[in-house]
């Protein structure tokens, strides 16, 4: 009688742990499901497309397949079709999707008197020459600050000069790869991508988030092949004059389709390793380009349209939310509280961006160009009500019907007069109640920076 209710009591242990284990098995697959493995949070991809401008997406309707893999990604996406970024160069607009701020706030911008001393490189001199730009604040908490904190595996793989560490965006990153960057070409997407893998492959198994920055589109635009001629004629060669608009616009289509080739590697790399289905992944640009609009070429000088609209995708965890196509106006300075929110961590205070959906500041950019690099003063943008004011601190002001003029082709700020001193007044206001940056750090930029700057035209 003993041996045979102890035989009972055991198989009922048995089945118990068998069911314990079968619930825990489910309850782990649900999980799965919602994108949350290891301690119950997803890991976190924020990818930048330096220097791309929407409009040569082909998910947003470019009629050259420029972006196959980016396009692919963009059908299992909530796509915005109305971001709008902080800034028209890199420095500043990368900082705002580390801070959640503005650049009146975070305060990284172009200033002579900023706290970023370029070394002079004749030993003799005693002087040294101010820089050109603040780096970020030693006051900044930064995005990837709060994560690793929070306990993520914090890794960045970057390609742009302006985002090696002397500048301060490495802050809260563990593994900050600012290497082979070069003169004139930066980092090529195919030195990014392999160098991005092996981080994924080596780190440590908890969440992560990882910030990756491709700088192929930047100029000059000199694709490797077989994509330098993907959309030149066919019997083009190089020519021994000035290239045409034409050719010009062809081999910035090159730059995007071969950092898309490798973006795709990437992201069949995090497939392989089957981590695709539970990341938040995040395809951004910090600006875009001019390419002959308004007679201009380049970017940092002006907020135009084709300087400050960039592409937005956001592919959500697997079951938290289905693709879709937003034509909500939101800004890249919401990625912040976005990240932030999807790791469960609270909105800090003091920032201006919000989760997209729940975005109420207004939508401004701003740069603060000097003289050097342009003799057409600083320029702020306010959108509001299909309309585009252009506060100048040289008294050009401009003033757009976005919605009916999207080229920004007629002035409209004598015509409506009214409107545009309205508009100016909330973006005084709104400039002004912003928080105020903190000291800018002082650092002595390397000779090599300051060559990587000079070899782009920046200083």
């Amino acid at each position: 009688m003993i041996e045979d209710g102890s035989m009972s009591g055991t198989l009922r242990c048995v089945r118990g742990v068998r069911r314990l284990i079968a619930a825990v098995l489910v309850l782990c697959a649900g999980m799965s499901i919602l994108g949350c493995q290891r301690d119950g949070r997803s890991n976190l991809l924020l990818i930048t497309l330096d220097t791309t401008r929407a409009d040569r997406l082909s998910c947003y309707g470019y009629s050259r397949p420029t972006s196959p893999n980016i396009d692919r990604l963009a059908e299992q996406s909530v796509l915005y079709t109305q971001a709008v970024a902080t800034s028209s160069w890199t420095l500043p607009a990368h900082a705002s999707l580390f801070t959640g701020k503005f650049t009146s706030s975070h305060g990284v911008r172009y200033d002579a008197q900023g706290g970023l001393v370029f070394v002079d490189p004749d030993k003799e001199k005693a002087n040294l020459q101010r820089s050109t730009a603040r780096g970020l604040s030693h006051d900044e908490r930064t995005l990837a600050a709060i994560l690793q904190e929070a306990g993520y595996s914090t890794g960045a793989v970057v390609g742009a000069p302006w985002l090696k560490r002397i500048f301060g965006l490495n802050r809260g990153f563990e593994h900050y790869d600012d290497s082979q960057i070069a003169p004139v070409s930066g980092r090529l997407a195919s030195q990014v991508t392999p160098a991005v893998l092996e981080w994924l492959a080596s780190r440590e198994d908890k969440p992560w988030f990882l910030f990756v920055n491709y700088f192929d589109a930047h100029a000059p635009y000199e694709p490797p092949e077989p994509f330098k001629r993907a959309f030149l004629p066919k019997d083009w060669s190089e020519p021994d004059r000035e290239l045409s608009r034409e050719e010009t616009n062809a081999l910035y289509d090159g730059e995007i389709r071969f950092m898309d080739h490798h973006v795709g590697k990437l992201l069949d790399g995090l497939r392989a390793m089957d981590e695709f289905d539970d990341t938040l992944i995040v395809v951004t640009a910090d600006h875009g380009e001019h390419l002959g609009e308004h007679g201009v070429y380049g970017h940092g000088r002006y907020l135009f349209e084709q300087t400050v609209r960039v592409p937005l995708l956001i592919k959500h965890p697997r079951g938290v939310r289905p693709a879709a196509r937003s034509n909500v106006m939101v800004q890249t300075v919401d990625l912040f509280a976005l990240l932030l929110h999807e790791a469960g961590l609270a909105i800090p205070d003091g920032i201006q961006g919000r989760v997209p959906a729940e975005a109420s500041h207004p939508i401004i950019a701003e740069v603060y160009p000097l003289p050097d690099l342009s003799p057409h003063g600083h320029w702020r943008a306010l959108y509001h009500d299909g309309y585009k004011f252009f506060w100048n601190s040289l008294g050009q002001h401009l003033l757009f019907n976005i919605a009916r003029d999207p080229r920004e082709s007629v002035n409209l700020f004598n015509r409506e007069s009214n409107r545009a001193m309205q508009m100016a007044a909330l973006l005084d206001l709104y400039i002004e109640s912003l928080p105020p940056p903190g000291k800018p750090s002082e650092m002595e930029v390397d000779e090599e920076t300051r060559e990587l700057l000079r070899s782009l035209g920046y200083l």
